[in-house]
């Protein structure tokens, strides 16, 4: 049985595979290649010309293995996701609130992330309402110091 291996262009940006008679390129380098008299466009010409087979492929120089935690929880999603509740008038204001001091991080979403993961744990999953309502205690805003901050300018 073969094993095939997922093949990735090098620090430089570009592979040679002489046994598959390739020449592997990430995206930049090719971009880059592309462009007249670059020293990039100057090793493909000489690659080409000294091995007139080989063939060329663009791949990506980075592939995601696992999926991202935050996909699709935008501030807009996080404020449909707070009307669901009853006490939405409340939890809206602590949003905004919150959205207010994280002005002064250098990640502000970062930072309203981290509380709106606080504030709603299993905000994937369908809330179910009681016989009371959909009522969400409200959790205070992360501490602000743990969070890097904008340094301010010095003139």
């Amino acid at each position: 049985m073969a094993t095939t291996r997922k093949v990735t262009p090098g620090r430089e940006g570009y592979k040679i595979l002489f046994s598959e008679n390739i020449v592997i390129m990430n995206h930049k380098f090719a971009a880059a290649a592309a462009i007249y008299n670059t020293p990039q466009n100057a090793l493909i010409r000489n690659i080409r010309k000294d091995f007139p087979g080989m063939k060329e492929a663009v791949v990506s120089g980075h592939e995601c293995h696992s999926a991202k935690k935050n996909r699709r929880l935008t501030y807009e999603n996080m404020e449909t996701h707070i009307g669901a509740y009853d006490n939405a008038d409340e939890l809206m204001a602590q949003f905004e609130t919150v959205k207010s001091l994280s002005q002064t991080c250098v990640s502000p979403y970062k930072y309203v992330c981290d509380w709106f993961i606080a504030q709603f744990p299993l905000y994937a999953k369908a809330p179910t309402s009681t016989q009371e309502g959909l009522v969400m205690p409200i959790v205070k805003a992360p501490e602000i110091k743990l969070y890097k901050t904008k340094e301010e300018k010095v003139n």
